[in-house]
């Protein structure tokens, strides 16, 4: 049976399209990747999102959208995928390939793997912005 929505990924977008799919009883269900709540978990300070009029940590954030699409019915998952096989026509189900090989489909399959942080090995890297 395939799933109704399959969300890759977890950070903002990610979780943002669990809160919506969930209240449009899309049954969502999330893989959350290498990095739970994505790149926005290492920033300290964010004071650029609505909702925050003193700010707030990236990692707050994060924990704020993963338990809001949580409560709203969100499935969680654990764990990486390794593969997507779109379908040719475009029409559904997809198939996607979990990390411990376990092979899914899904009829909606929103992609939202963001970006990672690419460090040089500078000094000013290393030093603490807090």
């Amino acid at each position: 049976m395939a799933l109704k929505t399959l969300i890759i990924g977890s950070g903002p977008a990610g979780y943002t399209a669990a809160i919506y799919a969930s209240r449009s009883s899309l049954e969502p269900v999330l893989y959350e990747g290498l990095q739970p709540g994505g790149q926005l978990t290492q920033t300290t300070d964010v004071d650029n999102f609505p909702g925050y009029p003193d700010g707030t940590t990236g990692q707050e954030l994060m924990d704020d959208l993963r338990a809001q699409a949580e409560r709203l019915g969100t499935d969680l998952r654990d764990g990486m995928i390794t593969k997507v096989e779109l379908s040719k026509d475009g029409s559904a189900p997809h198939k996607v390939t979990i990390d411990d090989g376990t092979v899914l489909e899904a009829h909606t399959l929103i992609i939202s793997t963001g970006a990672s942080a690419k460090y040089l090995g500078l000094e000013d890297e290393k030093k603490s912005k807090i």
